[in-house]
Formats: structure tokens, C-alpha cells, sequence
């Protein structure tokens, strides 16, 4: 009996000793859009232009070309950098539409091969995006049937339909969410809010990152972002506002990707600051990218009048939209400059560093120290 309470003691002891200061790092990925021109029926794909020109002049190129070249990047990228502990993607994995439901399952059973071919020596946490489960017949069921089970063979649990969290370490979480573009659940926003709730408020972390594919906040014209209004009408229009207090009460940095560009954005809110970097991994070409249409102005509603021809029926809504955010924007910058980024979590010196390197490059193109972005809401440059 006495060895038991000396035991029970030691684990008391234990349970109120505080947490060690854990530094860990891990890699993001924006959109990759893996593609093959055997993974298409292309009768179907001629039913949707705009997919048709990228299939046939964009996708399956860049996969073929660079996409492998890229991943073994990421590998020795993986060892390279200090204590990296997964390497996450944001959506948009493959380019979906193949148009019939054995084609959708072949594409992801493509690059799932490719990802197991990488033998990356940490896990891929991977995030749905629209495109993974596009709406075309067949591309739901296959990240279902194939994604899915690669997804919980690397984190090592359940995800239940793409909504999980994830961590790092005792003091690093990710919180997944399902993406809320395409409509292959129809699952209302309200449950992401809800899941978001419970899992923030269990946390024990102190460095937690919310990965979505779709932006939090705007960054260009087209307002793609979560609780917009402008793909899935809201009932609640105070969702949005609920939304980001609380990533700001809870100090909750976030990842996105789905327009094709890096951009770094501040946004105020009453509970804080909102901090989101978005990444894009669609690399068009070798070496190390040149940054085009690099800005730092928030442009806000002006970007509607700079492409008066995009969507024009959505374009008094967008420019509420826009003008209504610029208020609240801090900071911000934006290029069209693929690659990949390594976050870096320094405990002990109470810092998030985001290091983005551009294209094939092994040496960042810029190094942003997040931690200040999201206290004050401005960086020192």
C-alpha cells in the first residue's frame, strides 16, 4: 500500500509540473492540383471551359515537369530544417472534375502513390479543398474511399469526413476544417463554427493554427472567403463576426490557400488581432521563382474597379464586402510567387516565424515573424 501512494504521489507531482518549452517546425503547401490527361473523361471535361483550359494547358503539365521534383524538395527540406514534425497541404491536392467516379478514384489513387513514393520522414497532414471533392460525378466518393484512409494512416485517427485536429506538440495543435466551397455534404458553416468552438476551448496548446483551404480574410477580389455569402447564401450574418473573435480571443494563426497566391494579412477584430498567410504550391516552372505583382496596398473595394469584368453580377455585393474589410486591415502584402513555407515554433522565445521560399529554392525568400504581426497587428519593415 505504501508503494502505491509513493507512486500516486510521484504522478501528482508530475501532472503539476509545467509544460517543457517545445521548438518545433513544420512545412505548408498550398494548392498542388495534381493532374494526369488519363485521369479525364474529356467529353465531360469540355462541358466546363474553364476547367477545360487548365486541364489541357496547365495541370498535367506542371505535375508531370515539376510536381515529383518539388516533393523531394520537400523532403530533404524536411530534414534540413529543424526539428520539422509534418508537412501539411491546404486543399486542392489533386484537380478533381475527371468526370465519372472510376476516373475520380484512379487520380486519387495517382497521387497517393506519389505522396507514399516521397517517404517523407513525418506525417502529411492534408486539408480538402474544393477540388478534391469538385462537383463532378464521383470526386466525393473517391476522397472518401482513397484520400480519407491515407489521411488517418498518417495522423493516426479517425477525421471523420476532413474536420480533425492534429498535434504537433504539447504546446503546437492544428485544427483541420472541411472545406465550404463545393457542396458534396452540404454541411452548413454552423458546424464549423461549432467544431472550432469545442476543440479551441479543450486545447491545451499554446501555438495553434487553423488550416482551411478557403482565406479567412480576403485578399483579392474575388471575397472566395469562408462566411462571405457570395457561393453559399448565410442566414446569420453575425456568423462571420463570431467567427473571427474568436480566432482572436484564442490567438489562433491561420493557413490558407485556394487563390493561387502568398499573401500575408493582418485583420483587427474586438478580441485581437487575426493573422492568415496564404501559400500556393502550383510552381510553373524550375529554380526559384521571381515574385510578379508583388503589394503591399489593401486595396480593398478599388480591386472591384480594377477588374470590372469578373462576376460582374456579385460586383456590388464584393465591394460592400471589400470596403467593409479594408477598415480593419492592419497589414498586408501579396504576390503571385509559388512555393512552400516552413513555420517555425520557438517556445522558448515566445515566437511563430513563417520562412517562405520561393519555388525550388532552398533558402527563404522572406522570413516574417508572425508572433509581432498578431500582437500589434503591424510589422517592423
Amino acid at each position: 500500500m505504501k508503494h502505491y501512494r509513493v507512486l500516486l504521489a510521484a504522478l501528482l507531482v508530475f501532472l503539476k509540473l509545467p509544460v517543457i518549452a517545445q521548438d518545433i517546425s513544420f512545412i505548408a503547401l498550398g494548392d498542388m492540383h495534381y493532374d494526369r490527361l488519363q485521369d479525364h473523361d474529356l467529353k465531360y471535361v469540355t462541358s466546363r471551359p474553364q476547367d477545360l483550359r487548365q486541364i489541357m494547358d496547365e495541370y498535367p503539365q506542371y505535375t508531370a515537369f515539376y510536381l515529383p521534383e518539388f516533393l523531394q524538395l520537400i523532403k530533404k527540406q524536411s530534414a534540413a530544417i529543424p526539428n520539422v514534425k509534418a508537412v501539411v497541404q491546404l486543399g486542392d491536392l489533386v484537380e478533381g472534375v475527371a468526370g465519372n467516379a472510376a476516373l475520380a478514384r484512379q487520380m486519387d489513387r495517382g497521387v497517393v502513390d506519389l505522396l507514399h513514393d516521397v517517404n517523407l520522414p513525418v506525417p502529411w497532414v492534408l486539408t480538402k479543398g474544393n477540388h478534391d471533392v469538385s462537383n463532378s460525378p464521383g470526386q466525393p466518393e473517391a476522397w472518401e474511399e482513397v484520400i480519407r484512409p491515407f489521411i488517418e494512416g498518417q495522423v493516426g485517427k479517425p477525421i471523420g469526413h476532413g474536420m480533425y485536429t492534429y498535434s504537433l506538440s504539447a504546446n503546437t495543435e492544428l485544427f483541420v476544417l472541411d472545406q465550404f466551397f463545393s457542396i458534396d455534404r452540404k454541411v452548413p458553416e454552423t458546424e464549423m463554427i461549432a467544431f472550432l468552438e469545442k476543440e479551441l476551448s479543450a486545447s491545451k496548446a499554446t501555438y495553434k493554427f487553423v488550416l482551411t483551404h478557403q482565406p479567412v480574410i480576403p485578399v483579392t477580389q474575388r471575397c472566395w472567403h469562408l462566411l462571405s455569402g457570395i457561393r453559399r447564401p448565410m442566414q446569420d450574418t453575425t456568423l462571420r463576426e463570431r467567427f473571427l473573435n474568436m480566432l482572436a480571443k484564442n490567438k489562433v494563426m491561420v493557413l490558407c490557400a485556394h487563390l493561387h497566391e502568398y499573401a500575408v494579412v493582418s485583420r483587427k477584430t474586438a478580441s485581437g488581432n487575426v493573422v492568415q498567410v496564404m501559400i500556393n504550391s502550383v510552381n510553373r516552372g524550375p529554380g526559384a521563382a521571381v515574385p510578379r505583382k508583388e503589394s503591399k496596398e489593401y486595396r480593398g473595394e478599388q480591386w472591384i474597379d480594377d477588374d470590372p469584368k469578373w462576376e460582374p453580377s456579385t460586383a456590388e455585393r464584393r465591394r460592400k464586402i471589400l470596403a467593409h474589410e479594408k477598415k480593419y486591415i492592419t497589414d498586408f502584402q501579396i504576390a503571385d510567387l509559388p512555393g512552400y513555407a516552413a513555420i517555425s515554433v520557438l517556445d522558448n522565445q515566445h515566437k511563430v516565424i513563417l520562412n517562405y521560399y520561393n519555388g525550388f529554392a532552398e533558402q527563404p525568400y522572406q522570413s516574417i515573424d508572425l508572433s509581432e504581426l498578431q500582437q500589434t497587428g503591424r510589422l517592423n519593415n
